[in-house]
């Protein structure tokens, strides 16, 4: 057995995890360093044997959750991966034993029992495992092929992605790569991915073998110092999937007031703040607009202000913080802020105040509306953004639809779908919500045809109609589990990819579009106020229209995911998308077609686009209420386009201009 087997042997998933996060492997390999878990549960954790995801074999049983759901369909890809190779090699498809983990057989003995199939001369090997240099793993396949007329064996991955492999997936392989070498004598020229959609990926080895190297000698100094660095947990982009988020970095934030919570802040603010030693949300809020060399005309009102002087001067009796230590070394230091301009600054100052406020009313969140600073993004934007605006947003009409999608990526292994096209539209002076349910690729398009041919006409007949959306955070998740380029990133890009061979629809959709009559809601929030909440998902920004949510007997039952409540009721996207699954795939997994599962995701939709109504009406009525505003949709001047454009060449041109007077001075040897 390898000596590098007697210490913490490392998994490829725990590596790609440290590489976001260094904090990662010092939760994992010390369990004295997990400060927010019951003693009973770590005392059971460490009795379990350690296991990583590569290891872990699941039966075809009803997934849990949102997460366990992608598990099971990442094995039934690798599970069609293995039928195409069998139908293409035959015999010459080796499976491994199986870990008897019933006779309690380690990891290590299970290496040992395999050995090394490769002398066989297998055409593929499924599911090979590996121990090498303080790294275990398990390769989903081994493929033979020839490099310079010698045997060698190609590592390839099955990945659920549909397209464009992940650094994770590359840094797998290339452990695999590695861990061959040893076994056989020759590396991998190649590596490859099998994609979801069906695509292959390849890769060159000596391209990335440089890197892998570099890190590998990275982790080896990580391991040995027993991961013992005093590590602190920082946001990433492995927070989501990482199972120590909720119950160690996430309350180790909120018990710090973390600036993490704070709407808007990108880690290189974090970083500034921190250098001018602003380490808390609250202590952010807590600096006074005296300090700030400039800041906006438009500030908060006399009721907001005294309402933050109350929730502060309770914060600074909580905390022991002293303010004036925070003002005074603010006065000193702001000025090493080069990561943050000062706009930017004042918005983020402002935003800590509001969620401040927000955190010590528990009522409806504080909001602001700063004009100047709505004139300002709309300069920034295209005249067909122009509208994505409180200034510009239309006002309310009997003839406008609010629109919303529910849709499943991973519907088939091969391919995502939108499963229900939602709306709200006024018949006889109500608001009825309409319903159009697909359960295949063929009913998808036609419910998408049906539905902009609808649009299209009612906007023929009714032209100061608009068609009012709002771009979930959910749908965004969503889209980042399908790589950029996700044609389910937005509601008008998910109908236009149900019309790539179908001119007719896709020149209506076309025309709604370049008229102006789709209208995103986030887009108006984002671009014409400030709240006090920590994001501006539509959750959130109903609670400021003074929505509530339809479902009965809501307890509060929210779990990690926050998918499915104990109730039943849908709290998120990817409830809806879990609900599905299990009702679409239901003979898939040996479970009853439960038609209340359509009935939980309707009701679920329903409300979205009901809130989405509400959202529309509040922000009209805060437009005519506000003073500083107009009181009706301002126009969007015609002449702006060539404006922007002859802004754009002028701006080009000085960089022309710039570049030519750089290349003379190199050339004169000044």
């Amino acid at each position: 057995m390898p000596s590098s087997a007697k210490k913490t042997l490392l998994s490829p998933s725990k590596i790609t995890a440290w590489l976001d996060c260094e904090h990662y492997l010092t939760l994992k390999n010390n369990p004295e360093r997990r400060r927010n878990r019951q003693q009973s549960k770590e005392t059971s954790e460490r009795a379990k044997p350690e296991t990583s995801q590569e290891e872990e074999t699941e039966s075809l049983e009803a997934p849990t959750d949102f997460a366990d759901m992608l598990r099971k369909k990442g094995d039934l890809h690798e599970r069609k991966c293995l039928e195409n190779y069998k139908e293409k090699f035959g015999e010459g498809v080796f499976e491994v034993p199986e870990q008897n983990r019933e006779e309690g057989e380690s990891f290590e003995g299970w290496v040992e029992r395999v050995g090394n199939p490769m002398d066989s001369g297998h055409e593929i090997i499924f599911q090979m495992p590996f121990i090498y240099d303080g790294v275990r793993g398990i390769a989903d396949f081994l493929e033979k092929t020839k490099k310079n007329g010698k045997v060698v064996y190609e590592p390839v991955d099955s990945k659920l992605a549909r397209a464009g492999a992940k650094q994770g997936h590359l840094l797998q392989l290339l452990f695999y790569t590695e861990a061959v070498e040893d076994l056989t004598g020759e590396r991998p020229e190649n590596i490859h991915v099998e994609l979801g959609s069906g695509l292959r990926e390849s890769f060159r080895v000596s391209d990335y073998w440089w890197y892998w190297k570099r890190l590998r000698d990275q982790l080896k100094q990580a391991v040995e110092n027993d991961l013992t660095a005093d590590t602190k947990p920082e946001k990433c982009s492995h927070c989501g999937i990482c199972e120590f988020y909720w119950e160690e970095c996430r309350p180790e934030w909120r018990a710090n007031d973390s600036l993490v919570f704070l709407s808007g802040v990108r880690k290189t603010h974090q970083e500034a703040l921190s250098q001018v030693g602003i380490e808390t949300l609250t202590g952010f809020a807590a600096i006074p607009e005296s300090c700030l060399s400039e800041i906006s005309e438009e500030n908060f009102d006399e009721e907001s202000e005294q309402a933050f002087q109350e929730a502060i001067d309770v914060w600074a009796k909580k905390s022991g913080n002293n303010l004036d230590e925070i003002h005074s070394e603010w006065k000193v230091n702001k000025n090493r802020l080069p990561e943050i301009e000062i706009n930017q600054l004042v918005k983020l100052w402002r935003q800590a105040r509001l969620q401040v406020i927000s955190a010590q009313t528990k009522e409806i969140p504080t909001h602001f509306f700063s004009e100047q600073e709505m004139l300002e993004k709309m300069i920034e934007r295209e005249k067909a953004k122009r509208s994505e605006s409180l200034l510009h947003l239309p006002e309310t009409n009997e003839h406008d639809i609010y629109l919303d999608f529910e849709g499943h990526p991973f519907w088939q292994i091969e391919e995502g779908i939108i499963f229900l096209f939602g709306y709200l539209e006024k018949k006889d002076g109500e608001w009825e919500y309409v319903q159009l349910w697909s359960h295949d690729k063929t009913t998808e398009k036609e419910k998408a045809t049906k539905l902009v041919e609808f649009l299209h006409d009612r906007y023929k007949t009714h032209p100061e109609m608009h068609i009012y959306h709002y771009n979930h955070t959910e749908r965004a998740l969503l889209s980042d589990l399908m790589n950029d380029g996700d044609p389910t990133s937005s509601i008008v890009s998910i109908l236009g990819h149900n019309f790539e061979d179908s001119p007719p629809e896709k020149q209506r959709l076309d025309e709604l579009v370049d008229d102006g009559i789709f209208v995103d809601l986030l887009a108006v929030v984002r671009n014409s106020l400030q709240a006090g909440t920590e994001s501006y998902s539509l959750k959130e920004m109903e609670l400021l229209a003074g929505f509530t949510r339809n479902q009965r007997d809501r307890k509060d039952t929210t779990g990690q995911d926050g998918d499915v409540k104990e109730d039943g009721n849908i709290d998120k996207g990817a409830g809806a998308v879990f609900e599905f699954e299990l009702y679409t795939n239901a003979d898939l997994y040996g479970i009853e077609k439960d038609e209340d599962r359509l009935k939980r995701i309707a009701d679920y939709n329903k409300d979205d686009v009901e809130a989405t109504r509400q959202l529309h009406e509040w922000l009209i009525n805060k437009r005519k209420e506000n003073k500083e505003l107009p009181d009706g949709t301002s126009p969007i001047p015609e002449d702006e386009e060539e404006e922007i454009k002859s802004e754009y060449i002028q701006r080009v041109e000085v960089l022309k201009e710039k570049i030519i007077n750089k290349i003379e001075q190199e050339r004169s040897g000044i």
